[in-house]
């Protein structure tokens, strides 16, 4: 007889397959889409509370079962990015079970370029599609642009959300395509070569699958924790390069298949370099994909409880659950207590902000802003990298040597240099 947590998940991962995937990874997503409908209707309370459990069934078995990487340790990070969709179609889920009032869909004008930082609820430049109940047959229309738009752009429940500006109503969709496959191609050759950088500084360990840590011991401190910042430098642009990349196929896939206006993919990041404060950082610099799910189950519920300082803990907290389960997927551990570590710092960070303007009345702001900003992140940084070094992640490889954009990239150019020498002979 099959055990209740035989029937949950196996005990191995199993390879993707069509029967692997519908049977662990489909559930998943139909249940997720049943909340994206239902969420957009009214008099759904009851049946969105009483579909959740089924929800949060259905993903941890799909994210626990499933094996993206065909059991090749080069591709473990596949299970990576599973875990991480996993674990936000069940933020989502649990956000739209109790929500307060149903979803609408806002009717953006095809060239309406975003002059606002703040995109606000209910504008008078937007009209809601429906004023009233959302039509089933529109819900269902409705809930293929609600799995997948985490910003909410184009809904009424983004409120208070901030958008780069963003001149992408001035240009037409050839324009815009145009320019988003040369953004496409720079992130491509940038998240090679730092994330190649990265690895080169120790290939036999942190630079491999099989994990290692970046602080070397053999080094005297100085020198130690200098490397290991350097590390940890490379490897935030390395994150901030692969998410850009990511948005951006994103971005052409939804445009030229599926026909959505380049208004609704504004963009993803306000140049977060420049923050002169963690909460400018955090609260609009950095991508805000995850904000209505970190508000939703984390700041909400803790601030109930203990007011705006368990709203921020309450934020990080979920944050860092994402990630260590994330971490966890790759099979080598997940060292919870750095990377939930990490998170719990930056709340600690923003809360000290908040001190410091309550006893002098000013903001935390300018170069000396700057400063704290970025020496507070990469200090912590340096150990939430140290995790992902440990389990292999920064060792990962997405393409063999031979094909990296970088490496490619050279070929040409020593290919054309060599024949422009041949010709001036």
């Amino acid at each position: 007889m099959v055990s209740f947590g035989r029937l949950l998940a196996p005990q191995e991962r199993v390879a993707l397959s069509a029967s692997t995937f519908s049977t662990f990874f489909l559930p998943a997503f139909v249940s997720y889409f049943a909340m994206g409908v239902l969420v957009q209707r009214k008099r759904t309370a009851m049946i969105r509370v009483a579909l959740l459990p089924v929800t949060l069934l259905c993903a941890y078995r799909a994210g626990s079962s499933l094996d993206l990487s065909f059991g090749i340790p080069n591709y473990r990070f596949l299970n990576h990015g599973l875990v991480l969709a996993i674990f936000t179609l069940s933020m989502r889920s649990t956000a739209w079970a109790f929500a307060k009032k149903p979803y609408k869909r806002i009717a953006l004008q095809p060239n309406k370029t975003f002059h606002s930082d703040t995109l606000q609820s209910g504008s008078t430049s937007n009209q809601l599609t429906n004023v009233d109940d959302t039509p089933l047959f529109t819900a269902i229309w409705n809930a293929w642009d609600l799995s997948v738009n985490l910003r909410g752009i184009g809904w009424d429940w983004a409120e208070g959300l901030r958008i780069p500006k963003s001149s992408c109503g001035t240009k037409s969709t050839s324009e815009f395509l145009l320019s988003t496959l040369t953004k496409l191609l720079f992130y491509t050759l940038a998240f090679d070569a730092t994330s190649g950088a990265a690895r080169d500084f120790s290939p036999e360990t942190f630079g491999s699958v099989e994990g290692g840590t970046i602080f070397d011991a053999s080094l005297p401190p100085l020198s130690r924790y200098t490397r290991s910042t350097i590390i940890t430098i490379l490897s935030g642009w390395t994150a901030y390069f692969v998410i850009e990349l990511v948005y951006q196929i994103h971005t052409i896939e939804f445009v030229l298949l599926f026909r959505q206006a380049p208004s609704q993919w504004p963009p993803l990041f306000d140049a977060p370099w420049l923050s002169r404060s963690l909460t400018s950082f955090w609260g609009h610099r950095w991508h805000q994909l995850f904000r209505e799910c970190f508000i939703s189950v984390g700041a909400r519920p803790l601030s109930y409880l203990l007011g705006r300082t368990g709203g921020v803990m309450g934020a990080f907290l979920i944050s860092g659950a994402l990630h260590y389960l994330g971490l966890k997927a790759m099979e080598r551990g997940g060292h919870p207590v750095v990377v939930f570590g990490f998170f719990i710092m930056q709340a600690i960070g923003l809360m000290l902000e908040g001190m410091w303007k309550s006893y002098t009345g000013l903001r935390v702001d300018g170069f000396l802003g700057l400063l704290w900003t970025w020496l507070w992140v990469v200090l912590w940084a340096n150990f939430m990298v140290d995790a992902w070094a440990r389990v292999g992640l920064i060792g990962s490889k997405f393409l063999p040597d031979n094909y990296r954009p970088t490496v490619l990239l050279v070929h040409f150019l020593k290919h054309y240099l060599n024949l422009l020498l041949d010709s001036l002979r």
